[in-house]
This record gives structure tokens, sequence and C-alpha cells, in this order.
């Protein structure tokens, strides 16, 4: 177990040929561990020099590597891995380095399992049991973390044949067609999220994120004495933080974020089907993470605004099992974009150096203040949700900082 600053690095075995060899810190000169709620399964690379093993000669892919890392108050990251990709193979001298790219073996198999067969017996099965106990366990034989807490059961039932896909292409689609038990009626939305974080894996609807507890406070600049918290547990100073992008309006329009109309053909019996989206109506019924009043700027597109996206799709409904229920697939496949463009309407960076427990999924509280005055900004505070977790430790600094990138739905304050 070697130390550096703010992190130890438990272990670091690579086995080559059913033998395993242990590297040391000395040996490393980045380490970058990344979770994404847009990526089925967490992801590392790592940069390492060797000067007397002969270790990256011997590297041809498809290594098995197990590495942990732990903060100083026992937060772990890392895994098991496979050796996916070798890059950026330098030589000088007697000292060598390269750049080891590491995924899960769920992800390898995923890429190498093509499916056609059927899912769901009779009148279809529930979506989450497909994807947990049919996909993942039945098809990868994934030994990754499935717990209750992480998968949310679906309202809906399908049953359907899989043309060829990619077991993760399937839970993409189903994802896509997933309306979530609670709240199933008027106010529910299609669309879920499939990704792993440190826990394992989660399939969670979007709408779900609004009803999670806030887990920490994000704070930049100093608090003003008559608001601070008395529990530091529960507050994270950040360094620095930037907004990638905040209700682009233009882009909005080009996608049909405010009102759009979705038209498909159904191969199997030629018929055509029309929805039509307005954010007005929308906006009221989706759960958001921030209560805040519906922005004024979408009075500008009332119902009989002409739509700045017409979306044409072609479905197969052969594809489903006889008596399985598709009504409204049309407004399930325009509600689910539709929801998810709403669920990235805000996006921010922040960073700091300090602890693990942090992961994808997790609903933060970001508190912004000011210069000298140390006013509070509502414009860009607010609840997040963490969609991505960026943790990179570079030898020259000997810490281990990390960078998350932050999603909202809603205005903050």
């Amino acid at each position: 177990m070697e130390t550096t600053n703010n992190f130890k690095l438990n272990s670091f075995i690579i086995t080559i040929d059913g033998k395993e060899i242990s590297l040391s810190i000395n040996q490393v000169i980045y380490i970058r561990y990344l979770e994404d709620i847009e990526s089925a399964t967490k992801m590392m690379e790592v940069q390492i020099t060797d000067s007397n093993s002969g270790l990256l000669s011997l590297l041809r892919g498809m290594e098995r590597v197990y590495i942990e890392i732990e903060d100083t108050i026992g937060n772990q990251i890392g895994g098991i891995f496979t050796v996916y990709d070798i890059q950026d193979r330098v030589s000088e001298g007697t000292t060598s380095k390269a750049t080891i790219l590491l995924c899960t073996s769920d992800f390898i198999n995923n890429a190498a399992i093509k499916i056609s067969r059927k899912f769901g017996d009779g009148q279809g099965k529930r979506i989450d049991k497909i994807v947990t106990e049919d996909i993942l366990k039945g098809v990868l034989k994934t030994e990754t973390q499935l717990t209750s807490d992480n998968i949310e059961p679906t309202f809906n039932k399908y049953s359907f044949v899989s043309p060829f896909w990619c077991p993760f292409t399937i839970i993409s689609w189903l994802a896509s067609k997933s309306i979530p038990i609670e709240g199933s009626g008027a106010s529910a939305s299609a669309g879920y999220a499939f990704f792993e974080n440190k826990f394992g894996y989660n399939f969670k609807s979007y709408d779900s994120f609004s009803k999670q507890s806030i887990v920490k406070t994000l704070i930049l600049g100093h608090e003003p004495k008559d608001t601070e918290e008395v529990d530091g547990e529960n507050i994270l100073a950040i360094d620095k933080m930037r907004v990638l992008t905040s209700s682009d309006v233009l882009k909005g329009l080009n996608i049909g974020s405010y009102n759009s109309n979705v038209m498909t053909v159904d191969l199997a019996n030629m018929k055509y089907d029309e929805t039509k989206f307005n954010i007005n109506k929308y906006y009221d019924t989706v759960p958001r993470l921030n209560k805040s009043p519906k922005p004024q700027y979408f009075e500008n597109f009332k119902k009989d605004t002409a739509a700045t996206r017409i979306m044409s799709k072609i479905v197969d409904t052969a594809l489903f099992s006889k008596g399985t229920h598709t009504a409204g697939l049309t407004k399930q496949l325009s509600q689910a974009s539709l929801r998810e463009k709403l669920f990235y309407n805000k996006i921010v960076e922040v960073s700091y150096f300090g602890k693990f427990d942090l992961t994808v999924g997790d609903v933060v509280q970001l508190d912004i203040y000011q210069g000298r005055s140390r006013g509070f900004d509502k414009a860009n505070s607010g609840k997040y949700v963490i969609s991505k977790v960026d943790r990179t430790y570079y030898s020259n600094r000997d810490m281990m900082g990390t960078q998350l990138t932050l999603v909202t739905d809603s205005p903050g304050a």
C-alpha cells in the first residue's frame, strides 16, 4: 500500500499468462477513473513506465488488471478490468512507457455477443426484469452488483425479438420505452438511464432523480456567516465551476424541444401515426429537480405554433409478440427523447481535490457565492445530478483531482 497526498494505491496487479505482476506508484505516470451516465460501464486508463522488468513488452491485450484506490477516509474506487488497447508506446534508452486502456469484462462480452431471440412471453415481461434477469444475468452472465435500490421497476411490459443486437443496444432501446411504476399515470415520462457507478449497474427513470435526496452540498466561494452549515460532512468546497451549456434555445429549436411533430409508419401493417408535442403542456406535468417557475420564453411556443422540427420514424411491431401492448409507441418515442433533452438542460463542470464518496447518479446541491459581497448566484445554483465522474492522478502533482459533470432539468433558486 502506497500513499500520496490524498489517496492510497492499495493494489495495482496485472495478470500475464497466469502470473501476477504488482506495480508500484513509482511506475505510474497517471491514472484516470471514469464513470458516465451515458456509458453502460465504468472505464479506466493508466500510463505506466518500466525500466527493469520488461513488463510493457509482455503486454498484448486482454490481460486482467486489478486496481484499488482509497481516499483518506476509506472510500474506494477501481475494480477488475481488462486491457482492451495499448497506446503511445515509447522507448528511450532503458526506459519505456505506454498507456493502457481498461474496460470491464462485460464491456468486452457485450461487443462479442449478437442476440437473435425472443424476450418476454405471451403478454410480455416487465422491462426491468428483461434487463436484469434475461440480459445482464442471463446473456452477459455479469458479476457486477445488481441491487433493488438501483433498479427501478417499470410499469410497462414488452415481448419482442432482438434482430442480432448487442446486449447493451437492447437495454438502450428498452430504456427509451420504459415508464416508471411510480407516477405511471399522466405525470410519468418514458425514458430511463442505464449506467454503472461504483455501486454497480443502475436502471432508473429520468423522473426518479427529482425524488432523490441531496447527498452533499457543493460550495464555491465563502458562505455568508448567517447561513453557514454546521455539518461539515455534508459540505464540499469546490475549486472551480464552469458552465458548459445553459438552455441552448437554438439547439432546442433545431431538435424540437419546444414544438415538434413525430410521424411514424409501422412496417407490419403500414399504419401511419402522428404525435404532436408542446413544451407548455409537458413542462408543468414532468417531475423536475428544481421547483422554479416555467421559463417565460416558453410562452413563445403556443400549442398552435408551427413545429420547429418534424421527425419521421420507421417502427416494426412485427418485432413484438402478438397481443403485446404497443399502444402509445409513437408517444413513447417522442417523450423519451424530449425527456432526455430536458434532463441535460444545463450542464456544468466542477473540480476539486478531495474524497471519493460521490458517484454518478447522486443528486447534489450546488451553491455559488460571488465576489467580495459573496452574493448568492441564483442563476447557476440549485439541484443537479452527477452525470460524469472523472478522477485523475498525475505523478508530478502527487494528488488525485476530481472533475464532476453536473446536469439539471430546471433553473435553481
